[in-house]
């Protein structure tokens, strides 16, 4: 499975895109093997792609701000190289959308590691 590791911003800095990709072990720890280069979203930054192997668990989190600060995001657990939960992050709550919400724990954990407030989490 590839996906894209986007850090850009536009030239005016009013849009910014980030995109997280962490690998769950005993630890956390992020990503950073990188196969290609690819256009970014906005025109500051830089972008990757990355190859992800089909044992483990991943957890990858796109986060957008707006012009009016606003912060949106989605984020995607992947278990053996399928999709396993999608939440998407708002107005710092969380909403699933998608899977099995016994993942949530590991999304709690990567959330609190980079340290990404969450008043509630509706995961019905």
């Amino acid at each position: 499975m590839q996906l894209v590791i986007d850090n850009s911003k536009s030239k005016s800095g009013k849009h910014v895109i980030r995109t997280l990709l962490y690998k769950i072990d005993n630890n956390i720890h992020e990503e950073k093997k990188f196969s290609s280069k690819v256009k970014p979203t906005y025109t500051v930054g830089e972008a990757y792609l990355t190859d992800i192997p089909s044992k483990g668990i991943y957890v990858y989190i796109t986060l957008i701000k707006n012009i009016y600060n606003k912060v949106k995001g989605k984020i995607i657990v992947i278990n053996e190289g399928n999709i396993v939960l999608v939440l998407n992050y708002r107005k710092l709550k969380i909403k699933k959308i998608n899977g099995d919400s016994q993942f949530y724990e590991h999304v709690k954990r990567v959330l609190d590691q980079v340290k990404i407030p969450v008043k509630r989490a509706n995961l019905k």
